[in-house]
């Protein structure tokens, strides 16, 4: 609550300065006094002092703040300097941030006096024609007359005598004016100090109330620039005869404004940017008060604002109605708008609203670009939309393709889904067994009726299943779906291959996406007549007179019905003027009789069959015949037209007459018996008048029309007759045949015949035995390390292997005229290796060597596939330093395919390590840097060791380094294959390629194969088999893995370090060497083999593959044993120096033996024939953690020798030398004993 001081006490005073004081509030405080017109200025204390400095006569209000009380500390003062009369009235104290002003709440008030002798009538400001309108309505129990004054006492009257209120003036009763005119005047009258004062004249007015409405233009909001006019109209639709008050409301209001009149124009000559803001119209009358109020925005200056309403992408789906591209837009003054579609200009308008477009087709997808430009401010905007046309799945075979069509029993046949939508939909596929299906309302299919034009109902099917069902009738191959261009757009095409087609059922495509759902049924009836409708006629259509004729007219049920057999009438295939024309089925009963037949039904089969027979026919049976049959789909007549024509009989007769012959002894005789006839004659021969038959050295051909006789004797001169007959006759034609000559000459003649076979039979005998021995060459002479894939086509299948993988022809593709052709390195059963020269592959010299495959002449498909194959596979692989890597090929059909590989100028490794025995030195020498081959997999540092630099290495003596690397590399380029997920199946030496630099190159993985399609490969076939090489997994159980591999990798260990020797030496390959195998016997370590090597070698030859170490590891000790510089420095000689006679592991006597010497050995052991186990720490080398029983070796178990030659260590390093029947027995045993484990 507020409460007010007031001083002086009695708010009446003279024309002077007067104060007023709140006692105190709980808020902030303001005043609020009569004369708006005066602003008042808020000062503190120090400014109050100063304000005692204004000029004499100066009216001021100033607000101060003054001390409050502890329960209401907010204070104001106010005072009025310079009081005038026109002050008098009420001022009141209120809360400052309370909307609602209550007197006695919120506010408090007082009325003060201000006395002006001079004018003690109160005159409001801007009256100045000293007259005022009072209006009063129908409803007015009162009139208040203002006659206010600013001298409280004063005496004032009226003319009618009555009396007032110093503080609201007269009220007058309105029974007292209700007999007066419209009009009224009144005037106040006062006497003061004997003076008369009057006030001004009051105008009493009967008017109407009421206001119905309230108009303010402009109506929208109204945006102007600084320093533009604004100009607003208010006007009221008032009641006949009514008063109003009109006032403004709006921002930076410097006076109260209001008009008595309906209309009220508000006028701002230069708005500013603080003129923004409502602008508010009230109308006031006695009874009602409307307001209304418009948005005035005054911007400094112009600019455009543009932005998404909904995002940069909008999708719509096609056929909608309509759809409004919408933007968000701030912009003053309205500026320019222009529409684009992928650049184009679509619309141009003034306003900027929205670009309307019906969405019926795809077609209005696009960038959408709309542009805002205001050209005098130089201003423009821009914004890019996507509109997405979501088009719902259309099937495009459910318009073109008969739902009715056949399908032939027994074949493969495809069925097809073309879909059309945005986004592309999935297609699948459904079916389910064949019979009838719920249909929907007669509404919906008379609807799809008249849009389609088609008379067929949609089907309402269930209990579908997935085409992937095991229980599916039909065996499906497969089922492809890709994106196609069809009619010049991109489609998805889906196509159901069914293998064999033997059952009836009901195929459902559906291609979906998010805004809709297309499905086409197949009704998929399977027939055994050809399109459903077809016609037999037996025994053709070009009968014999008198023979049986039979017409079969077969109609599938599902698809025909009413069968019946008609006899065209002649005269329906000539028109008015006698020409030939083609007859109509739908007018078949005015031109054809129908024929009687046997109308049966078949079962089995689901159809119709009408059978007419005419037992005999004559000439005059020859005509059109014709099958009609009724579609139950369309109801419409179909025909199959049969034109017979029947043929005469003819009697026999001969074109020509056997002629008589005379021919020497040994010769051959022929004759020919010509005759004609209709049938067809039968032909008989007779030799003198008894009948000939076919016997050794008479033939009879061509249904009895030729007769031969070969190696002619005396005894075969004769009449020889031939007799033509049928059922018009006989005819007879006869020659004689003389024969001269003797005998004796003829058995001359048979034995020069029997010798010369004789001969000829010896000589082919012995040309075999050369052949066979020719074949048997040295294999130290040839190089069939670059025979991979061309060495038995049959032996794997080849369509099993890459039919997948791509051939780029512009990447590798070699042009023949850059190959110029050199010697045969090899050749094999079916291939040769040529060394040539190419030009063009390096840019530092314009010639290089390479190594050529090419099949012989005359090679099969098989064998081109299996070449093609080769290449693809290398293709696969990829480029490595350790693998022979293929440069190109030649593969268009204007020559041979050619396979262009590296060319490695040492030949195999195992030929080069023979050759290198008299020049090896079994110390190290350092002079090679093993990075020199390292890839940054490894992650083992530089270090120098033993790779020779010199150019031609058959110069250089072979170390023990070399070996090593050797080993090493291997190790490498196998972990690059089995990374390929490649398997080798065949590591050898002789698979080993020598290059420059001392560089080896794996060879021979031609046949290598995915693990990934075939993990657990099983080579079928008895071939002969590389079993010195092959894992027992490999041997018994046809498995080949990485790990196979690996077991090879320690055999091709153990070539390396015996210098190139035949694995097992003096062992014979047979089936007790595989059991021995099998049970753990293994090989004495090489001559030159370190404990190291030697128990990598053991390693690799686990018995169970996963206990081997893998190629990584391998690489990992290898690598290993080359940072160590090989053996330990004066250690080279003691792995050297051992023979084979020791009793046990001894090194040189250069020092006496310690620990180390024995950390491989096993003491009880002998020479060379340890493991890596009996030392402490027991060091694995593979992922065994088991030590292990010291190794049985073939030196101390020895197999019982067969008395046959060994064969020469040259020769067996194939080691195919167990024969296929051997092998099977082998293979059986091994089954056997397994199962026999299983019993037990």
């Amino acid at each position: 609550m507020i409460r007010l001081n007031l001083a002086p006490q009695c708010p009446q005073i003279s024309i002077t300065e007067f104060k007023l004081r709140s006692t105190g509030g709980q808020r902030t405080l303001a005043w609020a006094w009569p004369d708006q017109s005066l602003v008042g200025r808020e000062l503190t204390d120090r400014q109050t002092r100063l304000a005692a400095t204004r000029a004499p006569g100066q009216q001021a209000a100033v607000i101060s703040e003054c001390a409050g009380q502890p329960e209401r500390p907010y204070c104001k003062r106010l005072v009025l300097h310079g009081a005038r009369g026109k002050d008098t009235g009420v001022y009141r104290c209120y809360y400052k941030d309370v909307k609602a002003v209550i007197d006695g709440t919120t506010a408090v008030s007082v009325y003060a006096f201000v006395k002006d002798p001079e004018q003690p009538f109160l005159r409001k400001p801007g009256n100045g024609n000293n007259l005022e309108t009072i209006f009063i309505t129908r409803s007015s129990t009162h009139i208040i007359v203002p006659c206010l004054v600013t001298v409280p006492d004063l005496n004032v009257t009226l003319y009618s005598g009555l009396t007032w209120d110093n503080k609201r003036g007269w009220l007058i009763p309105r029974r007292i004016i209700e007999s007066a005119p419209m009009l009224i005047g009144i005037t106040c009258l006062a006497t003061l100090g004997g003076k008369p004062y009057q006030s001004i004249n009051y105008l009493i007015h009967t008017t109407g109330s009421q206001v119905y409405d309230v108009k303010l233009f402009p109506e929208d909001p109204v945006e102007l620039l600084v320093g533009e006019p604004l100009t607003l109209n208010c006007t009221a639709l008032v009641e006949f005869n009514a008063g109003v008050d009109i006032q403004w409301t709006y921002p930076g209001k410097q006076a109260r404004s209001h008009a008595t009149e309906a209309v009220s124009i508000l006028t701002i000559h230069s708005v500013n940017v603080t003129d923004s803001g409502p602008y508010i119209c009230n109308v006031t009358s006695t009874d009602t008060t409307l307001t209304q109020q418009t948005q005035v925005m005054v911007h400094e200056r112009p600019f455009i604002s543009l932005d998404y309403r909904s995002g940069p992408e909008l999708e719509v789906t096609a056929g909608q109605e309509s759809f409004k591209l919408q933007v968000n837009v701030s912009a003053f003054p309205a500026p320019e708008t222009q529409w684009f579609k992928d650049g184009k200009l679509i619309n141009q308008r003034p306003e900027f609203k929205m670009k309307r477009m019906r969405m019926h087709l795809n077609h209005d997808a696009g960038l959408y670009t709309v542009v805002l430009k205001n050209r005098a401010a130089l201003l423009e905007k821009r914004l890019d939309m996507k509109l997405l046309v979501n088009v719902p799945p259309q099937i495009h075979e459910k318009e073109v393709a008969d739902p009715s069509t056949p399908y032939p029993s027994g074949g493969g046949q495809t069925l097809t889904c073309t879909a059309d939508g945005l986004p592309a939909p999935n297609v699948s596929w459904q079916w389910r067994p064949w019979g009838p299906c719920r249909h929907v309302s007669v509404l919906f299919s008379r609807a799809r009726r008249d849009r389609k034009g088609r008379s067929d109902k949609i089907a309402d099917c269930q209990n579908w299943q997935s085409i992937n069902s095991e229980n599916a009738m039909n065996e499906i191959e497969a089922v492809e779906t890709s994106a196609e261009e069809v009619d010049g757009r991109e489609k998805i095409v889906s196509r159901l291959q069914i293998r064999n087609a033997s059952v009836s059922v009901v195929y459902k495509c559906s291609a979906e996406n998010k805004v809709g759902k297309d499905e086409r049924l197949i009704h998929f009836h399977v027939t055994t007549i050809p399109e459903g409708f077809s016609v037999d006629v037996h025994p053709s259509e070009n009968p014999l007179e008198h023979e049986k004729l039979s017409l079969s007219c077969s109609a599938d049920n599902y698809t025909y019905q009413q069968l019946q057999w008609f006899r065209l009438d002649p005269r329906a295939l000539l028109d008015e003027r006698g020409r030939p024309r083609e007859p109509d089925c739908g007018s078949l009963h005015l031109h054809a009789d129908p024929l009687p037949g046997r109308l049966s039904f078949q079962e089995p089969s689901n159809s119709w069959v009408a059978d007419f027979a005419i037992h005999s026919i004559q000439l005059q049976d020859e005509g059109h015949y014709v099958c009609e049959a009724q579609s139950r789909r369309s109801g419409e007549k179909q025909c199959l037209y049969r034109n017979i024509s029947v043929k005469a009989l003819e009697a026999p007769w001969y074109k020509h007459s056997l002629t008589n012959q005379t021919v020497n002894v040994t010769e051959s005789l022929r004759m020919e018996c010509d005759a004609e006839g209709r049938p067809v004659p039968r032909l008989s021969w007779f030799k003198d008048n008894q009948p000939l038959h076919q016997m050794s050295g008479i033939q009879l051909q061509d249904s009895n029309r030729t007769l031969s006789i070969q190696r002619v004797t005396e005894e075969d001169a004769g009449l020889y007759t031939c007799t033509a007959c049928n059922q018009r006759g006989c005819v007879h034609s006869s020659a004689a045949v003389r024969v001269i000559g003797s005998s004796d000459k003829a058995s001359v003649e048979i034995v020069i015949l029997i010798g010369t076979a004789v001969i000829a039979v010896f000589f082919w005998a012995l040309l075999i035995l050369i052949f066979c021995n020719v074949k048997r060459v040295n294999p130290v002479d040839i190089k069939t390390g670059y025979l991979s894939i061309i060495m038995d086509p049959g032996e794997v299948p080849l369509d099993q292997q890459c039919d997948y993988l791509p051939y780029d022809s512009s990447q590798w593709e070699v042009s023949r005229e850059r190959l110029r052709l050199g010697k045969v390195l090899g050749h094999g059963a079916f291939g040769k290796v040529i060394e040539a020269s190419i030009y063009g592959v390096t840019k530092s010299k314009n010639l290089d060597t390479v190594a050529v495959k090419m099949l012989k002449d005359g090679a099969t498909a098989s064998e081109h596939k299996a070449l093609m194959s080769e290449l693809k596979i290398l293709i696969h692989i990829g480029n490595h330093l350790n693998v022979v890597n293929l440069i190109g090929a030649c593969t268009k059909p204007n020559g041979p395919l050619m396979v262009i590989v590296e060319y490695c100028k040492y030949g195999n490794l195992s030929n080069f390590l023979r050759a290198k025995r008299e020049f090896f030195l079994p110390y190290r020498t350092i002079k090679c840097r093993l990075d020199a081959f390292l890839s940054v997999k490894i992650p083992l540092p530089s270090v120098s060791l033993s790779l020779s630099t010199v150019d031609d290495l058959w110069k250089t003596p072979l170390t023990i380094e070399d070996l090593i690397c050797y080993s090493f590399q291997v190790a490498r380029g196998m972990e690059f294959l089995a990374s390929r997920k490649c398997i080798h199946r065949d590591l050898a030496a002789r698979n080993i390629l020598l290059s420059e630099s001392n560089i080896v190159k794996i060879c021979d993985f031609g046949l290598a194969r995915d693990i990934y399609k075939d993990p657990d490969y099983v080579r079928k076939g008895n071939a002969r088999l590389p079993l010195k090489w092959m894992a027992p997994e490999s041997i018994f159980d046809k498995v080949y893995t990485s790990q196979s591999d690996v077991w090879s990798f320690g055999v091709l260990l153990w070539e390396i370090f015996s210098l190139g020797a035949s694995p097992y030496p003096g062992v014979q390959i047979d089936e007790d060497f595989c059991k021995r195998l099998k049970d753990g016997v293994r090989m004495r370590a090489p001559d030159t083999a370190s404990p190291e090597i030697y128990g990598i070698m053991l390693a690799c030859w686990q018995g169970e593959p996963t206990e081997r170490p893998t190629f990584p590891a391998l690489v990992q000790i290898l690598g290993d044993l080359l940072q160590d510089n090989g053996l330990p420095e004066g250690k080279e000689d003691a792995a050297l120096n051992q023979s084979s006679e020791d009793d046990g592991f001894s090194q040189g006597s250069s020092r006496p033996a310690s620990e180390e010497d024995f950390r491989l050995a096993c003491n009880t052991l002998p020479t060379r024939y340890y493991n890596c186990v009996p030392f402490a720490g027991c060091a694995f080398v593979g992922p065994s953690k088991t030590c292990q029983p010291r190794v049985k070796t073939f030196e101390e178990f020895p197999l019982e020798m067969h008395q046959q030659k060994a064969p020469q260590d040259s020769q067996t390093d194939s080691g195919m030398v167990l024969a296929s029947e051997e092998f099977e027995r082998l293979e059986h045993s091994h089954r056997g004993a397994a199962s026999k484990r299983l019993i037990v």
